[in-house]
């Protein structure tokens, strides 16, 4: 097994391990290593990956199956044949806007289409260096506002989301420091005037999303990611159209607390609200 640093200061290749059943220790725990450090791992394989041992690899990593069915799969899809599924989507950390955020994912193409289809990435710990030291001492109590309210856009039986979490976070297993603030989900900041919150934001995101801060990940048949969803957003910067044939990619989440309990618990706080 060989595990490759990527050239734009996160994430990493590993070639020479076996998708389908390599589970050595000492793999395990090197993966584990560069997981911490590099935040995003590139596996190249050559065949398609059962979702149950999808669901093994991304276990090394975390708990999973949070949002699962009782005695039900632990993987979802993403497909264009939904609009979910297809649409252009800002950069992101999945459910920033709740208070536990997805710990990982992990995503495995099961169909491709005819056209090149990717994914973009970029790293908070990247972001948070790129920022000028002043800036840096400003953001060290501040926090970010995580906001969705689409929900009720699309018809959903969904409270407005809010959470507020801290500009500035510190990776769990390094300690190293993370500008946690994304371009679909934070519109402001506390702590500060209204007007310094609004000139700040952008100049985060430009540190953010440089392009030479970015690794567009081009999907090859037989390839399994897997992300720190706190350290790493990622984005669909080009809509998956349907009519250049299927895309559907095979997800498993990482993470203590799902989306579905802390929807319940969103709704239950409303209803006391009101």
């Amino acid at each position: 097994m060989r595990i490759t640093p990527l050239s734009q200061g996160f994430g990493a290749e590993i070639t020479g391990f076996d998708l389908q059943n390599g589970r050595a220790e000492a793999d395990i725990a090197h993966l584990r290593e560069a997981f911490h450090t590099q935040h995003l791992l590139v596996v190249r394989g050559t065949a398609t990956v059962s979702p149950q041992r999808q669901a093994e690899i991304a276990g090394w990593f975390g708990a999973i199956g949070c949002d699962a069915p009782e005695d039900g799969p632990a993987h979802t899809m993403m497909d264009n044949a939904e609009a979910i599924g297809r649409a252009v989507l800002p950069f992101h950390s999945d459910i920033s806007y709740m208070e536990f955020p997805i710990e990982g994912i992990s995503l495995h193409p099961l169909e491709l289409p005819r056209s090149p289809t990717s994914t973009t990435f970029i790293s908070n710990a990247c972001g948070w260096d790129a920022l000028p030291a002043e800036v840096q001492y400003e953001l060290h109590d501040i926090k970010g506002r995580h906001y969705y309210a689409d929900g009720r856009l699309l018809d959903l039986d969904w409270p407005v989301f809010e959470y507020w979490h801290p500009v500035r976070m510190e990776h769990p297993h390094t300690g190293r420091p993370m500008l946690f603030v994304t371009e679909h989900h934070v519109d402001q900041l506390s702590g500060m005037a209204q007007q310094r919150s609004a000139e700040l934001l952008p100049l985060l995101f430009a540190a953010l999303y440089a392009p030479e801060r970015r690794y567009e990940h081009v999907w090859r048949e037989g390839d399994l990611l897997v992300w720190d969803n706190r350290a790493i957003q990622h984005a669909r910067t080009r809509e998956a159209d349907p009519s250049d044939g299927r895309r559907r990619l095979q997800r498993v989440q990482i993470g203590k607390h799902g989306f579905l309990e802390q929807l319940e618990k969103a709704r239950r706080e409303a209803v006391v609200a009101d």
